[in-house]
């Protein structure tokens, strides 16, 4: 069993202006035996921005647990404004520009590998698409 506590160690990341983004790592895929990447915690101060960079074969759920997040791929066009429970799902590959509110946010940030298709499996989805087909 891996017990990570509040204490563990946190980056502290400081914007120009003095805001602080709190980032403590809660598991990392070597810790997890699934298609987890990482499970982060963030705390951002008001008004900080985070950028969480997208990868081609990561998918990314935000769950914020406290204050407001605006969520978009600019800064200055937001796509959504989160609240305390809401989920975000982020499609494959997509970068995030957090943007926290007045009172701050606290934010769960899951990190999953998106399922690869090797040719195997591509070629076993055809052959099923084809013999579907075929009946009568």
């Amino acid at each position: 069993m891996i017990v990570t506590t509040a204490t563990a160690s946190a980056a502290v990341i400081l914007g120009p202006n003095g805001e602080r983004v709190r980032l403590r790592c809660l598991a990392r895929r070597s810790m997890l035996a699934s298609a987890c990447e990482s499970f982060d915690h963030l705390r951002l101060s008001p008004g900080a921005r985070h950028t969480l960079a997208g990868r081609p074969e990561v998918e990314t759920v935000l769950f914020v647990a406290r204050g407001s997040l605006l969520v978009g791929r600019n800064l200055d066009e937001p796509d959504h404004l989160a609240v305390d429970g809401d989920l975000l799902l982020a499609t494959r590959g997509r970068t995030l520009l957090l943007e926290a509110g007045p009172l701050g946010a606290e934010v769960l940030c899951l990190a999953l590998a998106a399922p690869r298709r090797t040719t195997a499996t591509r070629r076993s989805l055809a052959r099923r698409r084809a013999e579907r087909r075929s009946r009568p």
